[in-house]
């Protein structure tokens, strides 16, 4: 993709995000009667699609001409995120399972600030460890980028659809839902997926249609000697 294409595709990406989040304000606007700031949606818009690009970036460019390829730091910092956020949607889930069908108190189904930011941090250090391991064991192949946004976008899918049901149940058993645990990782599990829906849709279209792995290497960048499998740059096979 040339750099024009490319904010093409951000700009298209920021108004859609845009019309997504007013949309979906603008329900809850009708159901609570509670405006929401028009610069929020366009903040949170900018923020939601710029990291998607940083985060792709590595994927959609070719790799730099060194033996050591390309830095996916940035990337698996924000996958470690989103992966927090996944095992919060996990842990105040099976709070939620716990507390309103195994001991019938749903009304003591509430997540407290505590528990929320320690686990989140918890698990984002957890990840970004496991992540950025995984990468560099993969000799920073942004392949590993395609399988940890596979991972994910699968699992965040698993989670939004398996908080529907108990999120109505437990709404029907407690006045106040906001805090419950099945109502954070309904949320939470849709943003992980809304988030997650363009890079995967961009491993979608792209990946399998990289132009430049016909005449460079793949791994480092330098360009590919036909008469050989292996690169002469940096010995990694083709």
């Amino acid at each position: 993709m040339r750099m024009g294409k490319h904010y093409l595709w951000v700009l298209a990406a920021y108004f859609s995000t845009v019309l997504f989040l007013c949309l979906g304000f603008g329900v809850i606007w009708l159901i609570e009667s509670d405006p929401i700031p028009i610069q929020f949606v366009l903040i949170s818009s900018a923020i939601i699609v710029s990291t998607q690009y940083v985060f792709v970036l590595p994927i959609i460019k070719p790799p730099r001409l060194t033996i050591r390829g390309k830095s996916l730091l940035l990337s698996a910092c924000l996958a470690s995120v989103i992966a927090a956020l996944m095992t919060l949607c996990v842990a105040t889930f099976v709070f939620s399972v716990y507390m309103t069908l195994v001991k019938q108190l749903p009304r003591d189904d509430e997540i407290h600030e505590g528990f929320f930011f320690v686990v989140l941090g918890v698990s984002w250090l957890f990840w970004t460890v496991v992540l950025l391991t995984f990468v560099n064991r993969k000799k920073r192949d942004p392949s590993a980028l395609v399988r940890i946004t596979s991972w994910l976008f699968a699992g965040s899918i698993i989670e939004f659809l398996l908080s529907i049901p108990l999120a109505i149940l437990v709404s029907r058993r407690t006045n106040c839902y906001c805090s419950t645990g099945s109502f954070i990782a309904l949320i939470f599990s849709f943003l992980s997926a809304f988030w997650l829906f363009g890079p995967f849709m961009i491993i979608v279209m792209i990946w399998r249609k990289r132009p430049w792995t016909k005449d460079h290497c793949f791994n480092c960048g330098y360009p590919r000697d036909r008469t050989t499998e292996v690169c002469s740059e940096c010995g990694k096979s083709f």
